[in-house]
């Protein structure tokens, strides 16, 4: 009898080959959407940061543009105040005092007046009358107030900003400082200076020119300094009335700024260290930012810009949006893992590898990935792609190459220290006549071409751009890393700046424009060097008489420049000492300049 043959009762273990590959690529996407996720919070949280810091960059550009205008009228009426003072002229003689504020006049296009009211109550003023200046010599004896004044400018001994001055002839109020005059140790009356509302508001409001959106600078609460309405209608201004209230202006919006506020999450993100907030206007949210401006009259003046909400929070909305999609997507293709783990594996190993460039700021190589044929996946790329492109935008306003110095660093608190340090300062000359006769894009168009070529030098001799200023441009060696011949790349930097601007002219004048010109001063010496400013707005800057040496040593170079020359570059004694004989300069002559006591030595490089 044949033994039977017993059927085993064990079943196969081990998991199946699609089970295997379905928890391997479930386990690899859930890993991947971790690290997608805390990519995207991340990216939201920087962007957010952005806005903030674009919201305060845009108050920072106009208080900035603010001071520019208005203190060349303190600097001009301290220059004359010394003048008396040393006895240069006698502000009793009203021919002499006539000619010397005339000079100072047009040295000062910005300032539409200068009088001397002197304690005989009599006043001799030059005003801007078209291209012309007029000169008046008036009777002060019935203005009231005059000996209240002449005693506060006695007290206080110094420069004043005062109230707004009604000026009957320019039919505005004039913004104004009073300086008080010491001749042979007498007081003999007051220096006031006056800039036109108007031209303040023509100077102040393009920054920066935004569909939707106005700058505007409000004194108090209700009434308006300046602002667009004002330099196009001066009808606006009354001498019972001198400025518009915010209903009289015209503007439906700045008219809105003390609504109901509308107080949202997306609000608190873009308004940042300044103060700000939003209403709605016909249904459009608009966000008021402003922040207060003290010392140019005796109530703070408040300077502010307002825009649609939706031009801040874009870029933070479709970043959300991105974050919840590429969740989204991770969902599906888990639910899907059994069908398309391993398909799935190979695009995320692309973006994991991609985002790991962006974390360490090489964005040279991370480039945007190639759309994929599954749906989930493609919508994480795209998520990687958006993030991409915001990260190449906050490229262009944070130096990369600084940011990389600084992670090098060892010692990443960047305490500010006293290091040396050479800056350079360009300066293109007649740039505000130039400015005048180009449009809004023109002139756009004209600094980004102007400043590509002198940033192009910059770097090239591994140099920092501090920052932009107007038409000019700060730069400076020796920090972060150190750089022990700091001094003769700068000169080199001025150098190739100068080549590529003569280079540039050749092809301005074959197309019919007029050459560029430009001033560069250089100056080597201690500055303090690290993280200056508040918390929730740092920036890695020099401050110190070596930045402020280089600016005066850029404004001397003014007397040097021919009228054909088209390039100057000045540098101080101290960076001929730090060079040696590695580079051919003359001696200009000694300086005293701007601010300081003792004299400078400036030479000339070209």
């Amino acid at each position: 009898m044949r033994p039977s043959l017993r059927r085993g009762s064990n079943t196969p273990s081990g998991l199946s080959i699609r089970l295997a590959l379905a928890g391997i690529s479930a386990a690899t996407i859930a890993v991947t959407a971790a690290a997608l996720v805390l990519v995207l919070e991340s990216g939201r949280q920087n962007t957010s940061g952005l806005v903030r810091d674009r919201s305060d960059r845009i108050l920072t550009a106009v208080v900035e543009r603010i001071r520019m205008h208005l203190e060349p009228a303190r600097d001009q009426s301290r220059f004359l105040a010394r003048m008396v003072a040393d006895g240069l002229f006698n502000p009793r003689d009203d021919g002499i005092s006539a000619g010397h504020l005339s000079a100072a006049l047009a040295g000062t296009p910005q300032v539409a007046t200068l009088a001397i009211i002197r304690t005989d109550l009599r006043q001799i003023r030059v005003e801007r009358q078209g291209d012309t200046v007029v000169t008046r010599s008036i009777s002060m004896r019935t203005v009231p107030g005059l000996h209240d004044a002449f005693a506060e400018a006695r007290r206080v001994g110094q420069p004043l900003w005062g109230e707004l001055l009604w000026s009957e002839r320019l039919n505005q109020p004039l913004v104004n400082i009073r300086t008080p005059l010491w001749h042979q140790d007498d007081f003999v009356g007051i220096l006031l200076a006056g800039v036109t509302v108007a031209e303040l508001s023509t100077f102040v409001v393009d920054v920066p020119p935004t569909a939707g959106a106005a700058t505007f600078i409000l004194h108090g609460r209700e009434f308006v300094l300046a602002h667009a309405g004002l330099a196009r209608t001066p009808s606006l201004f009354k001498p019972d009335h001198p400025l518009p209230q915010l209903a009289e202006l015209g503007d439906e919006v700045l008219a809105s700024i003390w609504n109901q506020r509308r107080d949202t999450e997306a609000v608190t993100t873009v308004v940042g260290p300044s103060g700000g907030h939003a209403v709605d206007v016909n249904g459009i949210p608009y966000v008021f930012l402003y922040r207060e401006l003290a010392g140019y009259s005796e109530q703070p003046w408040l300077i502010g810009r307002y825009m649609p909400l939706a031009d801040l929070t874009g870029e933070v909305r479709r970043l959300e949006w991105a974050a919840w999609i590429g969740l989204a997507a991770v969902l599906v293709a888990i639910a899907g893992a059994w069908f398309m783990g391993h398909a799935v594996a190979r695009p995320i190993l692309r973006l994991a590898t991609a985002t790991a460039a962006i974390r360490d700021l090489d964005l040279g190589v991370a480039r945007p990935l190639a759309r994929s044929s599954l749906r989930e996946v493609d919508e994480a790329i795209g998520a990687y792609n958006a993030l991409l492109t915001t990260l190449h935008w906050f490229e262009r306003y944070v130096p990369r190459n600084l940011v990389s110095r600084l992670m090098a660093q060892e010692d990443g608190d960047l305490v500010p220290e006293e290091r040396v340090v050479t800056v350079l300062f360009t300066d293109v000359v007649a740039f505000t006549g130039l400015a005048e006769r180009l449009t809004a894009s023109e002139t756009a168009a004209f600094l980004n071409e102007h400043f590509r070529l002198m940033a192009a030098c910059v770097e090239a001799q591994q140099g920092t751009i501090d920052k932009f200023i107007g038409d000019s441009l700060m730069a400076f060696w020796g920090a972060p890393d150190a750089q022990p011949d700091q001094a003769e790349q700068a000169c080199r930097t001025a150098r190739a700046m100068a080549a590529a601007i003569i280079a540039d002219n050749y092809h301005r004048r074959e197309h019919g424009l007029e050459p560029v010109r430009v001033r560069i001063g250089i100056h080597t010496g201690p500055a303090i060097v690290g993280n200056i400013g508040a918390p929730g707005r740092i920036n890695y800057t020099i401050v110190g008489d070596a930045v402020n040496m280089a600016q005066r040593i850029e404004e001397v170079a003014k007397e040097h420049l021919a009228a054909e020359g088209e390039v100057v570059v000045l540098a101080s004694e101290a960076v001929l000492e730090a060079i040696g004989q590695s580079v051919s300069a003359h001696e200009v002559r000694r300086y005293t300049l701007r601010g300081r006591r003792g004299a400078t030595t400036v030479v000339r490089l070209l």
